[in-house]
C-alpha cells in the first residue's frame, strides 16, 4: 500500500514545483517525504549558491574599485614626481609655447609652491597656484638671463605634506643657426644674430623665400602662418626658393643643434 505525504506548505510550492528532472519541469505530487526533503535541500543550495556568486562579485567590484583608488593616490601622492631633475634652455630663442615648465596634478585641497634660483644672473623662476573646478595646482616658469648654470629648488604642500625637489638647470648662449634668410630682395640674417625673435613691417612677408642653415644644425619643423580675410591658418614645411603663401604675417622655424641638441627656434613676425 503506497502510503502518500501531504505536500509541502504552500510557501514552498513555487520553489519545489520549478525543479528541472532530464530537461523537463517535474509537477507531480511528491510520494516520498525523503525527495521532498532532498528537492528542498537541492533548490536551496541553488538559492545559496547564487547568493554567494553575487556577493563574491560585489566584494570584487568593490576590491577593484579600491585598487583603482589606491593607484590613483599613489600616481599622484608626490606631486613633484615627473619633474625634470636635468633641463637647460637656449637663451633669446624664439618661444615654442606659453605657460609654465612644469604643472602639478590637480588635488581637490589647496597647493601651495615656492620656488628659488641659486643664481639668478643665470635663470630666475616663479611659482604659480591655479584652481579650476574646485581642483588646485601649482607650476613654476623660468626665464632665462644669461648663459651659465645653477639649480633650481621647488616646493610644493598639499594638504599637511610638503614635497621637494631639485633641478640642475644649463642655459647655452644664442647662436644664430641660420647662414641664409631671405624674403624677395630683403636679407633678415643679420637681424637673426643676437635673437631668435625679430619683427618686421606687414609687407615684408611677401615674396620668395630663401634660407640655409649653417652646417651644425638641422630644420625641424616650419610654420607660415597666414591670415585671409578672418580666417587664419597655418601653412607648413615652406621648401627654399619658393613664395610665401598669400597673407603670410608669421613665420616660425624649429632648429635642432647637433651640438647640445638644443633647439634653436626662429619666428619673423608683423608688428
Amino acid at each position: 500500500m503506497e502510503v502518500f505525504i501531504y505536500p509541502p506548505q504552500k510557501k514552498y510550492w513555487n520553489h519545489i514545483y520549478t525543479v528541472e528532472m532530464d530537461g523537463s519541469a517535474y509537477n507531480k505530487k511528491y510520494k516520498s517525504e525523503l525527495f521532498m526533503i532532498t528537492c528542498l535541500i537541492l533548490e536551496r543550495k541553488k538559492i545559496m549558491q547564487r547568493k554567494k556568486n553575487v556577493l563574491l562579485m560585489i566584494l570584487a567590484t568593490v576590491v577593484a574599485m579600491l585598487a583603482m583608488s589606491v593607484n590613483v593616490w599613489a600616481a599622484q601622492k608626490n606631486p613633484l614626481a615627473q619633474m625634470s631633475t636635468k633641463t637647460s634652455a637656449v637663451l633669446y630663442s624664439a618661444p615654442a609655447g606659453m605657460g609654465c615648465d612644469y604643472f602639478t596634478p590637480e588635488y581637490t585641497s589647496k597647493v601651495k609652491i615656492s620656488v628659488k634660483s641659486y643664481n639668478t644672473k643665470v635663470v630666475t623662476v616663479k611659482g604659480y597656484t591655479f584652481e579650476r573646478n574646485g581642483k588646485y595646482s601649482a607650476g613654476y616658469e623660468t626665464t632665462p638671463i644669461a648663459p651659465g648654470n645653477t639649480k633650481i629648488k621647488v616646493k610644493v604642500t598639499v594638504g599637511s605634506k610638503s614635497y621637494t625637489r631639485t633641478c640642475s638647470y644649463t642655459v647655452y648662449k644664442w647662436e644664430n643657426p641660420l647662414k641664409t634668410f631671405k624674403i624677395g630682395s630683403k636679407n633678415y640674417c643679420s637681424k637673426l644674430n643676437k635673437s631668435g625673435t625679430v619683427t618686421v613691417s606687414e609687407d615684408s612677408l611677401n615674396g620668395r623665400l630663401v634660407y640655409k642653415l649653417k652646417p651644425d644644425y638641422t630644420l625641424v619643423s616650419m610654420l607660415c602662418y597666414t591670415k585671409t580675410g578672418d580666417k587664419y591658418s597655418a601653412v607648413k614645411n615652406i621648401k627654399s626658393g619658393k613664395k610665401l603663401p598669400q597673407g603670410t604675417y608669421g613665420i616660425f622655424m624649429q632648429i635642432k643643434s647637433r651640438k647640445n641638441n638644443k633647439f634653436y627656434n626662429v619666428r619673423l613676425y608683423t608688428e
